[in-house]
C-alpha cells in the first residue's frame, strides 16, 4: 500500500514538473501591424531598422522569440486597408500563415496606424472632424476584431505631430486612441513627445523617424513590458 502511494506521489511530482517546464519553455510569437512607422520607412523611401526589429532583437537575446510576423504591415497602410486584410484573411506567402491565425497565435501585437493615413490625407484635403471621426470609428472596429481573436498583449502606438498636422490636433486624436486602449484593456504607448527630440528625425519636414526614433519607441515598449513583469516565466 505504501509503495502504491509512493508511486502515485512520484508520478504526480513528475507530471507537475513536466507541466512547469513546458510552460516555462514556451516562446513568444510576435506580430507587427501598421503603416510606414511600423515598417521603418525613411525619408529616402527605403525601409530601415524599426522599433519592431529592436523588440525582436531584445526577445532573441533573452531566447524568447519563436516567430516574428512582420510582412502584414505595409507603408501607407490605412485603418480600412488593414481591416480589409483581416476580413479577407490575407495570407503571408513568405511565412505561410494567414493574418487571423497570426493574430490568434501572437503573444505580442504592436499596432501603429494613422501617421501615413492622416498625413497623406491632409495633402489634398482639410483634416476636419468628419475625417477624424471616421478614422477613429474604423480604428475601434479594427480593435474589436483583433480583440475577438486575441486578448493578450496588444500595444497601441500613439501618433505624433508633424509639419502637416499640429500638436493640438494630434493630442485630441491621441486622447481618443488612449480611451480606446482603456476600453479594450490594451496597452497605450505614448510617443507624442517624440517631436521634442530633433535628432530622432533625419529631415525637419518629414515625419519618418531615423533609427534613434525607433529605438526610443522600442524603449517605451520595453519599459512597459518590464514594468508589468510580462516576461515572467518566459511568457508575455
Amino acid at each position: 500500500m505504501k509503495l502504491k502511494i509512493l508511486i502515485i506521489l512520484t508520478l504526480g511530482i513528475l507530471i507537475t514538473l513536466l507541466i512547469y517546464f513546458n510552460i516555462n519553455d514556451k516562446k513568444i510569437n510576435f506580430l507587427a501591424l501598421g503603416d510606414g512607422i511600423s515598417t521603418g520607412m525613411t525619408p529616402y523611401h527605403v525601409e530601415g531598422y524599426d522599433y519592431n526589429d529592436y523588440l525582436t532583437e531584445y526577445l532573441n537575446e533573452k531566447n524568447l522569440l519563436d516567430n516574428y510576423y512582420k510582412s502584414f504591415n505595409e507603408t501607407d497602410e490605412t485603418v480600412i486597408s488593414l481591416l480589409n486584410k483581416i476580413k479577407n484573411n490575407t495570407s503571408n506567402v513568405e511565412q505561410k500563415i494567414k493574418i487571423k491565425q497570426a493574430i490568434k497565435e501572437a503573444d505580442i501585437i504592436t499596432i501603429s496606424i494613422g501617421m501615413d493615413e492622416l498625413n497623406n490625407y491632409i495633402l489634398k484635403n482639410n483634416l476636419g472632424s468628419t475625417k477624424i471621426k471616421g478614422y477613429l470609428k474604423q480604428y475601434e472596429e479594427l480593435l474589436k476584431i483583433i480583440c475577438q481573436l486575441n486578448n493578450k498583449n496588444i500595444y497601441l502606438i500613439s501618433l505624433y505631430s508633424s509639419s502637416r498636422i499640429n500638436y493640438n490636433k494630434i493630442s485630441k486624436i491621441n486622447l481618443e486612441i488612449k480611451n480606446l486602449a482603456q476600453k479594450y484593456h490594451l496597452k497605450y504607448v505614448d510617443i507624442e513627445d517624440i517631436t521634442n527630440h530633433k535628432d530622432y528625425f533625419s529631415f525637419k519636414n518629414n515625419y519618418y523617424l531615423n533609427y534613434k526614433g525607433h529605438e526610443y519607441i522600442f524603449t517605451k515598449i520595453k519599459n512597459n513590458v518590464e514594468k508589468n513583469n510580462q516576461l515572467n516565466n518566459n511568457l508575455i
